[in-house]
């Protein structure tokens, strides 16, 4: 099933019931169907043919859903744009894709003025504010389009978009994903998760972050998306309290915030039944904490941009294994292997690699990243775990020292550079470390130049100007020296 035949079905099934709730304001899914129907036929008419890329810069609203679907619905394919990446990595983006139209939310305008030679006027949609000409007001372009569905075929195989995550040399990669990649890990969410049409679902996560996780789930069934842009507690509870939301998935440091707001904030949070915990370690006394707060316990899962979504998952029903990432979500197939590529026993720990219709098969125009991690049929995760005997699946490491901050992949390399750049430090190396709440993040250890002073507060303005926020190092130590081998290598283990 594609995400067109979800949308159609769901208008014919269900067309008075609510689709999106954004802020004071409710979308049926007949009215939003139309709108996507309407930027299909705006996007068609303005030159796009099916596999032409469309970015999407804009923050989490119904204009960004109709944006991705609109495109999908037209045969283009979407890549979502993270607003707090660097200027390079966006203007890296639109090479790789050439994109033939930007969809963008005009409260970011100052970075489509950098953007200007890679994205003539004329090809812009802006949403919001009244655009300066030539750029394409968002609604003047759905008032004068049609509604009927364009005579687009559309198939399972077709790509829909293209996720980017950070890469190894500091480049973004894009996963190339099909409509058949969302329709698998959706099946595989519903199955697992237990979810139905009557689910409201509160979605937090940006645009930009497995963007389909959005509205795959709930418009595969029928249901109900609560969107919002905050992630102050008070806020996400008003909204769980007064949209009586049944699914969330959020972070750990979010759940335990949920857990410190004080009893006589007046919130009731009971309508929730499923609470998912990704992108890091969640600790087993907040799962017991939020359970007795709440009563339902947090469910950590696993998944990743190549997977298309959560690929692991611990049960539902009953206490999760402490520190278990979970067993292999259904139509996944879930290995540990060797050095040598030989599959390992419980116990023993090497790199996890995951199969199945929800992986996608390669990075956008990247064959020697695709190489790396795209092989066999299957995505080698660069994540070190073991199993046990039945077969719950542990974290033990990453392969090449990269780091997941908040569910971001980090590469040390990359914030290293950054902090070399600067021109008074000498000498830089990055390593991982623990926080309580955000799991894994970025520790720097700096030399400074000789006769140079430098202090974090300083360290810390430098790296925020030049790389997103999950990069930035959250401790920072300064020494006379980095410890070295005989051969010059830093010693990254005595740091």
């Amino acid at each position: 099933m594609t995400i067109v035949e979800m949308l159609e079905r769901n208008a014919r099934l269900f067309p008075e019931k609510t689709a999106v709730i954004s802020g004071g304001s409710a979308i049926s899914y007949e009215m939003f169907h139309e709108q996507v129907n309407k930027l299909a036929n705006a996007l068609i008419e303005m030159g796009l043919r099916k596999g032409d890329r469309v970015g999407l810069l804009s923050e989490k609203t119904p204009e960004a859903l109709i944006a991705f679907l609109g495109t999908a619905v037209a045969g283009g394919v979407v890549f979502p744009i993270d607003y707090n990446q660097t200027v390079d990595h966006t203007e890296f983006m639109f090479d790789l894709t050439d994109p033939k139209v930007l969809i963008i939310d005009g409260r970011f305008q100052d970075l489509l003025f950098r953007l200007k030679s890679r994205c003539p006027d004329e090809r812009v949609i802006m949403i919001g504010p009244k655009p300066t000409d030539p750029c394409r007001p968002w609604d003047g372009i759905l008032a004068r389009c049609s509604s009927d569905p364009p005579e687009v075929k559309i198939r399972e195989s077709d790509v829909v978009y293209l996720n980017f995550t950070s890469g190894s040399t500091g480049h973004p990669k894009g996963a190339v994903t099909t409509h058949d990649n969302i329709y698998w890990n959706t099946l595989s969410a519903v199955e697992s998760l237990e979810l139905t049409g009557e689910d409201i679902h509160l979605c937090m996560f940006p645009v930009f972050m497995h963007p389909h996780e959005l509205f795959a789930r709930p418009f595969y069934l029928g249901g109900t998306i609560v969107l919002t842009d905050s992630i102050y507690p008070k806020s996400i509870a008003a909204q769980i309290s007064e949209h009586g939301v049944t699914c969330m998935m959020a972070t750990a440091s979010i759940y335990d915030m949920l857990v410190r707001l004080p009893s006589s904030s007046g919130f009731d949070l009971h309508s929730l039944r499923l609470a998912e915990s990704g992108g890091m370690y969640t600790h087993p006394d907040l799962i017991r904490k939020f359970k007795e707060r709440f009563g339902v316990r947090i469910v950590p899962v696993w998944g990743s941009t190549e997977t298309s979504g959560i690929a692991l998952v611990n049960p539902i029903h009953g206490d999760p294994r402490p520190g278990s990432m979970g067993k292999p979500a259904p139509y996944y197939q879930v290995r540990v292997v060797g050095e040598n590529g030989e599959e390992l026993p419980p116990g023993e720990v090497g790199e996890m690699v995951v199969r199945g219709p929800g992986v996608c098969s390669a990075y956008y125009r990247q064959p020697d990243e695709s190489a790396i991690y795209m092989k066999e049929d299957s995505f080698f995760t660069g994540d070190l775990v073991k199993t046990d005997r039945e077969g719950y699946y542990y974290f033990a490491g990453r392969k090449s020292g990269m780091m997941k901050v908040a569910g971001v992949k980090v590469f040390p390399l990359e914030i290293e550079n950054v902090l070399l750049s600067h021109p008074k430090v000498e000498a830089a190396a990055v390593v991982k470390t623990q926080d309580r709440l955000r799991g894994e993040v970025p520790k720097a250890v700096i030399v400074a130049k000789d006769g140079m002073e430098i202090g974090k507060e300083e360290i810390l303005k430098y790296c925020e100007a030049k790389m997103s926020r999950c990069k930035v190092p959250s401790v920072i130590e300064f020494r006379n020296e980095l410890p070295k081998t005989p051969g010059g290598k830093i010693l990254y283990r005595e740091l």
